[in-house]
């Protein structure tokens, strides 16, 4: 018996040398690992003393393993599928657990819906927390030279506060950011933020307020909507590309659809606001809309233009500017208030461009006064 297995395993069990093949396909994993885990360091570098949400590190210790699992499989075979396996499962277990408590967070008052169809939110938009597309994408952004080092300062520990704040009445949320950068909004398909007043009964204002550049963001629509709960108000903030070209044939129609959803709710005075590009869109498209939609008022925060044209409207405006801008220097906004007249009512407000973000006290206080005011 003993020879009859020597001429089988001659070099021992342990001695039998797996197909080319099979050789092959391990290091074609492995070589396959090492370009999955070289992006994953930098996110790891990023990280490192970032206010990373507990959903975020789940998600890059699931892509870690199955990045470790892969590097390890020429030689780490029983480890290896263990590895491999076990990362993709905790990714699809977070991200299970937030499709179904994001689903949870219209009875706290805040949707997402997608119009002019008025669906709901779209599955994509509830995998990754908010928290980690913004402060990561900020950081990146500032490594390539987008972000000034003034507007990088701080900017951190101000989206870690907010949201902190956020999450205390929405645990929760959807966010259209994905759906942004994977070029899913447009005008027959465009996410929209809703935020109802905490005040019972249905609202009978209505505020829409445009994005800026690097697109729609939740927390800035609830930053927004603070400030318009103080006249019972329903906000919308509604997606267009990232850029923010709200002058664009596309951009007008994604707002009258808006405007459309809260006169189709019984809401007859309706207020248009916008911030940085979003405050050009809107002085782009507000003459044109105030005939259509019987507008209220308007507000800018950091972007206006048009003076001459929004003060012929004849209605109150409200335009906040920081001080420090380095995008929309305070002379254009000031120039603008000039241009406008009486009607106009400016803020300057001591801050750079992330003023919504980093000073929101002031500006929430700016709105709502303007607000209860008109």
């Amino acid at each position: 018996m003993k020879e009859f297995s020597r001429s089988l395993f001659p070099f021992g069990r342990n001695a039998i040398k797996p197909h080319p093949l099979f050789t092959a396909f391990r290091i074609l994993l492995c070589v396959l690992g090492v370009l999955l885990a070289m992006p994953l360091l930098g996110f790891v570098a990023f990280a490192v003393g970032a206010p990373i949400t507990a959903s975020g590190l789940a998600y890059l210790a699931g892509a870690l393993l199955l990045a470790a699992g892969l590097i390890l499989a020429p030689w780490k075979r029983r480890l290896f599928p263990a590895l491999a396996l076990g990362g993709p499962l905790l990714v699809v277990l977070v991200a299970g657990t937030r499709l179904v408590l994001a689903g949870r967070a219209e009875a706290s008052g805040l949707k997402m819906i997608v119009l002019p169809q008025g669906t709901g939110t779209r599955w994509v938009d509830t995998l990754v927390d908010e928290q980690d597309t913004l402060i990561f994408g900020e950081k990146i952004l500032y490594s390539l030279g987008g972000v000034s080092s003034n507007e990088d300062q701080g900017i951190s520990a101000a989206l870690a506060a907010a949201y902190a704040g956020m999450r205390r009445a929405h645990p929760v949320f959807p966010s259209p950011v994905l759906s942004t950068y994977l070029g899913l909004e447009g005008p027959s398909s465009s996410d929209a933020v809703v935020i109802e007043p905490e005040a019972g009964g249905p609202p009978r204002v209505g505020v829409v307020f445009l994005h800026g550049w690097m697109g729609n963001v939740t927390l800035q629509c609830w930053q927004i909507a603070r400030a318009a709960q103080a006249v019972g108000a329903v906000t919308v903030c509604p997606s267009t590309v990232w850029t923010g070209d709200w002058n664009q044939p596309s951009g007008k129609t994604i707002v009258q659809d808006d405007l459309d959803y809260l006169r189709r709710r019984g809401i007859q005075k309706l207020y248009l606001g916008g911030y940085s590009n979003g405050g050009f869109g809107v002085s782009q498209l507000a003459p044109g809309l105030v005939t259509d939609h019987e507008l209220q008022g308007l507000f800018f925060i950091s972007g206006i233009s048009n003076g001459a044209a929004l003060g012929a409207l004849g209605l109150p405006i409200l335009i906040l500017q920081d001080s420090r801008d380095e995008r929309v220097p305070a002379a254009v906004s000031r120039q603008a208030a000039a241009a406008i007249g009486p009607q106009a009512t400016y803020v300057e407000i001591e801050g750079d461009h992330f003023l919504i973000m980093k000073r929101p006290d002031p500006v929430q206080a700016a709105i709502r006064a303007w607000l209860e005011n008109h």
